[in-house]
């Protein structure tokens, strides 16, 4: 039986004479093995390279009636006849196979000189993956915004046996970061301008809420975190250490240049305008801003004390206060926040974090909005006021300090805040740094009390920690953004926080289908408009 199937295989009019013999020489190499780990091996090789061999000879069958000239090509541009090109054109497409090679004949219109391939248009190729097979540019995409690019190409080697150059995954994973990027931003303009004209779409009357289904209990946390920019040339050709302080001591003078201006009544220029920005920072660190929504129905109990979001909204943006209320905004009516019957809002003291909060998301008669400012962070005031009051070097200092403050933080817990302001008002500091940090955190209580009811939340069962969020800048934005040594361009950093975002948030998929199927037509028409 083994001998006629061997004799039958090489008269398979299906096969080409090279995947006939390329078939014959793997038989006979796993027969040579002896190991089954060896001859596994060996068959998986060989039936990607075979794999490749017949898609290579069918894409060049299908080729064929282009080549014969049997199927007339128009020009899509102008609808003109276009002309057959004399030469075939070899090229190299990525799939999870390997890398597939093949040859196909393009045309050419003679009335606007547009080339085309009419099998490229019949295989239906993304137009921004540069020809590469959708599962292809997925799975590498995904690797590399998980890990750094060089870490990203070895894994991708080792688990699909590809070898990828970095230059090609930094250029699929920054096109399709880029593109997510822009269609975000236009998708949130398009929201913010609607909020405008037709408010009602977002704050719906109560008849019409009375026929939506509407989410119970929503958390929303927002916080900021610090990454590394430094626009113009990194790398090898970057300036060296000296030139970049120089840079950053200038523009910090223009800063305070800016700043006495403004104290002195003098009208600000643009320039000063843009250096005396929050969002500028030092030139190098800048802030991401974040925001995470959940809902209760989203928490699962993972152990006694421990529960786990396991579905999440995650948005994180470098830019300015306007493009991040947009953003804000559109996250809000997308997950369905401004229609939810209660909204916890937890976060810390900055104030610009809640004036945005007020703006967008204030309270109705259909929905109640509670803001909570975060356990920890209130905490933590009161320590620093502990440490700076009892000290905290020596054993006998800790044991003071923690007794001290254990006080105060169980009056914290039961809600009794004016009762932690009036001790701190009575203390009598002894130095210059404990009056400072007792000021600071008796400003901080004040400026905060309506925020800080924590025995009432946790009595209707609400959190009281934004741990969630901070756990989402350590494992979403830092763990990939923030490595040492690491730099970004504004345009980079956004890309890659929406590849984080999309995948942190469980949309991989169709975010990146979106991004992959935009048309060269489309492309172009968002150039214009952004």
């Amino acid at each position: 039986m083994t001998e006629s199937h061997a004799g039958a295989v090489p008269g398979n009019p299906l096969l080409p004479p090279a995947a006939v013999e390329f078939l014959q020489e793997l038989l006979a190499e796993i027969a040579a093995v002896s190991s089954l780990t060896a001859m596994s091996v060996c068959m998986l090789r060989g039936m990607r390279q075979l794999g490749l061999l017949l898609l290579a000879h069918l894409l060049e069958q299908r080729d064929l009636p282009f080549r014969r000239r049997e199927i007339e090509v128009s020009c899509p541009d102008c609808r003109a006849a276009m002309r057959r090109c004399k030469n075939l054109r070899r090229v190299c497409r990525f799939l999870l196979l390997g890398k597939l090679s093949y040859r196909r004949c393009g045309y050419v219109c003679p009335c606007c000189g547009r080339r085309l391939f009419p099998l490229d248009r019949q295989l239906d190729l993304a137009a921004n993956l540069r020809g590469h097979s959708l599962e292809f540019a997925s799975s590498l995409v995904l690797l590399c915004t998980v890990v750094p690019f060089g870490k990203g190409c070895d894994l991708f080697s080792t688990l699909c046996g590809i070898a990828v150059s970095t230059r090609l995954a930094r250029t699929l994973t920054f096109t399709i970061g880029t593109r997510l990027f822009t269609a975000e931003m236009q998708r949130a303009q398009a929201l913010w301008d609607q909020r405008l004209t037709q408010p009602e779409v977002f704050e719906p009357t109560p008849a019409q809420l009375r026929t939506r289904e509407r989410h119970e209990r929503i958390y929303v946390m927002t916080d900021n975190s610090k990454v590394g920019l430094q626009e113009g040339t990194r790398g090898r050709n970057a300036p060296k250490l000296k030139t970049l302080r120089k840079l950053m001591q200038h523009e910090r003078l223009k800063r305070l240049r800016a700043a006495k201006r403004v104290k002195l009544g003098v009208v600000p220029t643009e320039s000063s305008e843009a250096t005396t920005d929050d969002d500028a920072g030092d030139g190098s660190w800048r802030d991401v801003r974040g925001l995470l929504i959940f809902r209760e129905a989203d928490l699962a109990q993972s152990s006694a004390r421990r529960r786990e979001i396991v579905k999440r909204r995650v948005v994180g943006h470098v830019g300015t206060k306007e493009e991040w209320l947009r953003l804000v905004h559109m996250a809000f009516h997308e997950e369905g926040v401004y229609t939810a019957h209660e909204v916890v809002v937890i976060a810390d003291g900055g104030n610009g974090i809640w004036e945005s909060i007020d703006e967008l998301l204030p309270s109705t008669n259909s929905r109640r909005v509670v803001q909570i400012l975060d356990w920890y962070h209130a905490a933590s005031h009161l320590w620093a006021v502990g440490r700076a009051l009892k000290g905290f070097k020596t054993a006998a200092q800790r044991k003071r300090c923690v007794a001290w403050v254990g006080t105060l933080l169980d009056y914290l817990a039961e809600g009794r805040v004016a009762n932690v302001i009036q001790r701190l008002e009575k203390l009598r500091e002894s130095t210059t740094e404990a009056r400072e940090a007792t000021r600071k955190c008796i400003k901080y209580f004040d400026g905060h009390r309506q925020r800080m009811r924590y025995a009432w939340y946790r009595k209707q069962g609400m959190l009281i920690g934004s741990g969630a969020m901070e756990s989402i800048h350590a494992w979403v934005f830092q763990a990939r953004c923030r490595l040492p040594g690491m730099r970004w361009s504004e345009a980079g950093i956004n890309a890659m926080l929406r590849l984080r975002c999309s995948w942190a948030s469980g949309r991989w998929d169709e975010d990146f289908l979106s991004a992959a199927s935009f048309t060269q037509e489309t492309s172009r028409e968002i150039k214009v408009a952004a």
